[in-house]
């Protein structure tokens, strides 16, 4: 998933009663957690805080439900919740979000964005009705995935600002190839974010996104032609084959490879598609070897191994993902931790033989 840095903020940003003892406490904790990330997902997902982000001197709960259409009782239970919970301040009969909050719930290009993350966690909640089988009889229906491209599509909104303002630091000779214009193909893309964002800030490479999912491509497309992208981004219904061989500078694996099946296969048919020298980046949620870590984000994400069972995968440990570099002929593989467990997996593919004889 991508940076699991919201549980840390959710756990730290309210503070159990001193007269409850900390066990108790802790739970306490977790459920206004609960409540936090619903609210701050219904908040996202019916512009409230973003409305309130515009209002920097506070609006009115009428002025805010008329600007948006929606039911004013609605909108003031709401607003009740999210005072007590201190995602909003009253005063008077004016509504405002704190400054302090506006890079953590709106700003999607900030680094420290959050708000996707929450929302991830409040889609997936509705599809664990299947769990009940997944329990009984270890079936994963249909109903499992009602709300995974949505979810998805929330929770790398981070992984796509953080690939910008994180790695291409990290690996700045990755960064010169994409402004100089390189070839890149996003395995997996989804409804096309990352190849959207980035083709906005690097408009000398061309990005083409697959993924076997029509109702996504059909997405994609819907996006890009609004946008006006043009000829700079294509989007195909498609596997990892469908990109051609040899031909891109760059293959991009945003938090695709744990629930493909043939890992394996996949990861020879990046290295395939990739020019000799070229490089694959693979973002990924990677979970300790042990269970003993204090690192809240760890915590999160051995919780969310339910979540991702349920999707019939699971998350890899650093070991894993080497050894599946390595059997795929994958050279010089470096990790990269962005923070809130989100790791960068940046790998070259070997020079290509020569074809004469």
């Amino acid at each position: 998933m991508r940076g699991f840095k919201g549980y840390a903020w959710v756990h730290g940003f309210v503070k159990a009663s001193p007269r409850v003892r900390p066990r108790a406490g802790e739970l306490w904790d977790a459920s206004i957690g609960f409540y936090t990330v619903w609210v701050a997902h219904m908040g996202r997902r019916y512009g409230l805080l973003r409305a309130l982000s515009r209002h920097e001197n506070g609006a009115t709960l009428a002025a805010i439900s008329k600007e948006l259409g929606l039911h004013p009782p609605a909108v003031r239970v709401w607003s009740e919740a999210a005072q007590s919970l201190g995602l909003i301040v009253r005063k008077g009969e004016r509504h405002t979000l704190p400054a302090r909050l506006r890079s953590l719930l709106v700003d999607e290009d900030a680094s420290d964005f959050l708000g996707g993350q929450f929302s991830y966690l409040a889609l997936r909640s509705l599809d664990f009705d299947a769990l009940d089988g997944f329990f009984r009889s270890g079936r994963r229906p249909a109903s499992a995935s009602r709300h995974l491209m949505e979810a998805t599509e929330e929770a790398t909104r981070w992984d796509h600002t953080s690939f910008r303002t994180f790695l291409l630091n990290k690996v700045p000779e990755l960064r010169s190839s994409l402004r100089r214009g390189a070839r890149v193909l996003d395995v997996g893309c989804g409804t096309g974010g990352w190849v959207l964002r980035m083709a906005g800030v690097f408009p000398r490479s061309t990005f083409l996104g697959i993924d076997p999912n029509r109702t996504a491509i059909r997405a994609a497309r819907a996006t890009a032609k609004r946008v006006k992208a043009g000829t700079q981004v294509l989007f195909r219904v498609g596997t990892g084959e469908t990109g051609g061989r040899g031909s891109f500078d760059l293959v991009h694996l945003g938090e695709v490879l744990y629930g493909v099946a043939d890992k394996a296969e996949l990861l020879n048919t990046c290295r395939g598609a990739l020019r000799s020298g070229g490089c694959l980046v693979i973002a990924e949620g990677l979970r300790e070897s042990g269970s003993r870590s204090r690192d809240p984000s760890d915590k999160l994400i051995a919780a969310m191994g339910i979540d991702f069972a349920l999707q019939g995968s699971r998350f890899f440990t650093k070991r894993e993902l080497e050894e599946l570099l390595g059997d795929a002929g994958f050279r010089d593989h470096r990790f990269h931790h962005a923070g809130g467990g989100l790791w960068f997996i940046v790998a070259k593919a070997p020079p290509r033989k020569s074809s004469k004889t």
